[in-house]
């Protein structure tokens, strides 16, 4: 794996020795010093699944327990996602719980329209599914 700069994204980096157990990296062109490679934080599509858990009439806490996170997350990322989503779609927006069914009836699907599902694990271990309508 080449690493590359954070900053300005330069391919040339040498190690710079440890801090608290952890390689540190100095690139050359920026001179600036980073330990960590990995983004911090949750998959966006976790945040996704919590706003749309939450549309669907969860509570927070129980949102929290089913994804693995604290309530104070889930409240911040769906603060985040609510805004933009009202802003959007707006107030009369509806969601549906849909069986295997009557999936065509509440997506409106026609016969030659082109579904993805998504499907995942959540650590919790429940299991979601989310269905894209792709144009």
């Amino acid at each position: 794996m080449e690493l590359k700069c954070p900053k300005c994204g330069s391919k040339n980096i040498v190690k710079n020795g440890y801090v608290f157990g952890c390689q540190r990296h100095i690139c050359k062109s920026c001179k600036y010093q980073f330990t960590k490679l990995s983004p911090a934080g949750k998959p966006i599509m976790l945040q996704f699944i919590c706003h749309e858990l939450y549309l669907s009439g969860m509570s927070m806490r129980k949102i929290a327990s089913i994804v693995g996170v604290t309530a104070q997350s889930v409240s911040r990322w769906i603060k985040k996602w609510h805004g933009a989503y009202m802003a959007e779609i707006g107030n009369h927006a509806t969601l549906f719980i849909a069986s295997k069914d009557n999936l065509d009836d509440c997506l409106g699907i026609r016969e030659k329209d082109k579904l993805l599902v998504l499907s995942a694990e959540l650590p919790s271990q429940a299991k979601y599914n989310i269905v894209i309508h792709l144009p």
